[in-house]
């Protein structure tokens, strides 16, 4: 095989690497840029939903085809991967090095099942006091809930089950303890029913989606946005279903109640300590999105309460913040921002609002009544705002970041070129 075809062969798995394990597309384009300069060579990566191109200038080296689909998070096999092309920054790449480099990161685990189940629980139950729950019985509730939709998504996991179906398995779980919790008569049932399906949103792939298409890969940030979607519609399904195997539905009028500033940022992080287990995020690294979760967190608290600005204004700022903390870390420390950003603001997002909208949908063709339409319609537009407010605030940050990344290449090239040139005027004066 030839040195262009080795080259392409050996970028194009890297690509592949990293984007099926929840780096953003951008970063991934950085990371060819770097194999490229640091193997000299010209290998082109164009990206889609569910396959990766790899081409060169050389007209006798074929395209290349990587069959990969940008569905799974997996922040330690990305960390490893890009600590291994950013070398590139130091000098010319040696191939059997990078190939073993990333046969390493390939086989780095996900979290194991006993701490992702953990997580679940205590993420589930840091949510509830987060949107105001304060009786014992339904916070143990919600954590036994989502703990065992956590084990059941792994269950699943096995045996090959998608994303989608493992989500819808376990809201279907959350939604029969959350009819249980109304039989019972347990304050906050809707809560319960609601925070265990929380911890099974897609957060990453709704964030990648807006950034390409704030880039214009506008086939490519649909599809992203679709899947996650589809990943959302399967989990209102689920709780849907499990409630209708009670006999209950999800309310769909009620507001949060009130939280103390204190109670209010503790659950934060301990909510955004859980989610980078959950994308397999290295443990030494998670004191950053808890430390910028608590404080968005604050933020967004003093925002509401004192300033007294609405949920879209108030989530707006808070992940501006994230957004601007986050984004050289993420770059920093290697690791996709989607991941570790969306496990700072995941407290910030609308989820009883999206769900409460679902399930009214879900009651309108039994009954048309004004209230149940202006509610429904009302949680809808809640809904819309605040996700839209917080992916401008997550995305302005980590577009600048972006753009300042993409130069570093072309000011690499351009220095190196002004080396070669300086040697040579040097090389022609001696002669």
């Amino acid at each position: 095989m030839s040195d262009v075809a080795t080259d392409r062969d050996l970028t194009l798995r890297a690509a592949a690497l990293l984007y099926g394990n929840g780096q953003s597309t951008q970063m991934v384009l950085v990371a060819v840029d770097r194999i490229n300069q640091g193997l000299d060579s010209h290998t082109t990566v164009v990206p889609s939903w569910a396959s990766l191109l790899a081409v060169t200038d050389d007209p006798a080296a074929p395209v290349r085809v990587a069959p990969v689909s940008p569905v799974g998070v997996n922040m330690r096999r990305v960390a490893r991967a890009m600590r291994a092309i950013d070398r590139a920054e130091d000098g010319p790449l040696d191939r059997a090095e990078l190939d073993r480099d990333l046969t390493l990161a390939a086989g780095e685990k996900f979290s194991s099942t006993a701490a992702f189940v953990a997580a679940c629980a205590a993420g589930a139950a840091a949510l509830a006091v987060v949107f105001g729950v304060d009786e014992v019985r339904a916070i143990v509730l919600a954590a036994i809930s989502a703990a065992a939709g956590g084990a059941l998504r792994r269950g699943l996991g096995r045996f090959s089950a998608g994303p989608p179906m493992q989500a819808f398995a376990a809201a279907t779980v959350a939604g029969a303890v959350g009819a249980l919790a109304m039989h019972l008569n347990i304050g906050a049932a809707a809560l319960i029913t609601v925070c265990p399906a929380m911890v099974l949103v897609p957060g990453p792939h709704v964030l990648n989606g807006a950034m390409d298409v704030l880039a214009l890969r506008i086939t490519l940030g649909i599809a992203r946005l679709g899947y996650a979607a589809l990943v959302l519609a399967a989990i209102a399904a689920g709780l849907i279903l499990g409630l209708r195997l009670g006999g209950q539905t999800l309310p769909v009028s009620g507001g949060a109640a009130a939280v103390p500033l204190i109670a209010d940022v503790l659950a934060a992080g301990v909510a955004a300590a859980c989610y980078p287990v959950y994308f397999s995020m290295p443990y030494r690294m998670i004191g950053w999105p808890i430390a910028t979760g608590m404080a968005a967190h604050a933020l967004h608290w003093w925002a509401t309460t004192v300033w007294h600005l609405s949920l879209a204004s108030s989530a707006f700022l808070a992940c501006l913040l994230v957004g601007a903390v986050l984004a050289p870390v993420s770059h920093k420390l290697r690791i996709p921002f989607a991941a570790i950003g969306f496990a700072a603001v995941v407290a910030l997002v609308p989820g009883v609002y999206v769900f409460r909208t679902l399930s009214g949908l879900a009651q309108l063709p039994a009954s048309t009544t004004p209230e149940l339409v202006a509610v429904t319609m009302s949680d809808a537009a809640t809904a819309a705002l605040v996700v839209t407010a917080m992916a401008l605030g997550l995305i302005i940050p980590i577009h600048i970041r972006d753009a300042l990344v993409r130069r570093q290449p072309r000011c690499a090239s351009a220095r190196r070129k002004n080396i070669r040139l300086a040697g040579r005027s040097a090389s022609r004066r001696t002669k």
